[in-house]
C-alpha cells in the first residue's frame, strides 16, 4: 500500500514537473514568435538604410564629378580673362596735342566676368550639394552600423532560445530536474538579448556577435 502511495506521488510529481516544462517552453515560444516579428522589422530596416546608403553615396560620386568638372570650368574661364587686355592701348596724341582718352574695356571681357561670376555660383551649389549628400551618406552608414547590432543580438537571442528548448524537451522525456535549471541559463539569456533588442539596448558584446558573424 505505501508503495503504491509513493509511486502515486512520484507520478503527480513527474506530471507537475512535465507541466512546469511544457509553460516554461509555451512561454519562450510565446517570446520567440514576438522577438521574430520585431527581428523582421529590424531587418527591412536594416535593408532601407543600406540601400539609402548606397544611394547616397553613388550620388555622392556623381557630384562629386559634376564639381570637378565645374571647377575646371571656372579656371578656364578664369584663364581667359587673363589673356584678355583691359583695355586698348592710349591713342597716340593728335594735331591738337590732346590725348585721347582710353576705350572701355572690351565687351569681351566683360561677359568673362559675368560667365565667371556664374560659374562660381554653380560651384557654390555643387560644393553644398555634395556636402548635404555625404552627411546623408555618413547618416545612412551609422543607422546601419547600430541596426546591425540589434539584428545580430536578435539572433543570438533566438539561437539561445532555440538551444534552451532543445534542452527543455531533453529534460521533459528524462525527468532530470537539475537539467531544467541548467536549461534556464541559456533560456534568460536569450530572454535578456532579446528584451535588450526590443528595448533598442545594445549590449556590449561585439567580439561575441562578430564570431557569430
Amino acid at each position: 500500500m505505501a508503495e503504491i502511495e509513493v509511486e502515486g506521488e512520484r507520478a503527480i510529481a513527474n506530471e507537475r514537473f512535465t507541466n512546469l516544462i511544457a509553460l516554461t517552453i509555451a512561454l519562450l515560444v510565446t517570446f520567440l514568435a514576438i522577438s521574430t516579428i520585431k527581428s523582421g522589422n529590424v531587418q527591412e530596416a536594416v535593408e532601407q538604410a543600406q540601400a539609402e546608403r548606397n544611394n547616397s553615396w553613388a550620388w555622392y560620386q556623381a557630384v562629386r564629378v559634376r564639381e570637378d568638372m565645374a571647377t575646371y570650368e571656372l579656371a578656364h574661364l578664369q584663364r581667359l580673362l587673363r589673356t584678355v587686355p583691359a583695355a586698348a592701348a592710349a591713342a597716340a596724341p593728335g594735331a591738337d596735342g590732346v590725348v585721347a582718352t582710353a576705350p572701355p574695356p572690351s565687351a569681351e571681357r566683360e561677359t568673362l566676368r559675368a560667365e565667371i561670376r556664374e560659374q562660381e555660383a554653380e560651384v557654390g551649389r555643387v560644393r553644398a550639394r555634395k556636402d548635404e549628400t555625404e552627411a546623408r551618406a555618413k547618416a545612412a552608414e551609422t543607422q546601419l552600423a547600430r541596426l546591425n547590432v540589434f539584428a545580430d543580438q536578435y539572433d543570438f537571442s533566438d539561437a539561445l532560445l532555440a538551444i534552451s528548448m532543445a534542452l527543455f524537451a531533453i529534460c521533459a522525456l528524462a525527468k532530470v530536474r537539475w537539467l531544467y535549471w541548467f536549461s534556464m541559463l541559456p533560456a534568460m539569456a536569450g530572454l535578456a538579448w532579446g528584451a535588450a533588442s526590443m528595448a533598442q539596448f545594445a549590449i556590449p558584446a561585439q567580439a561575441v556577435l562578430g564570431w557569430l558573424n
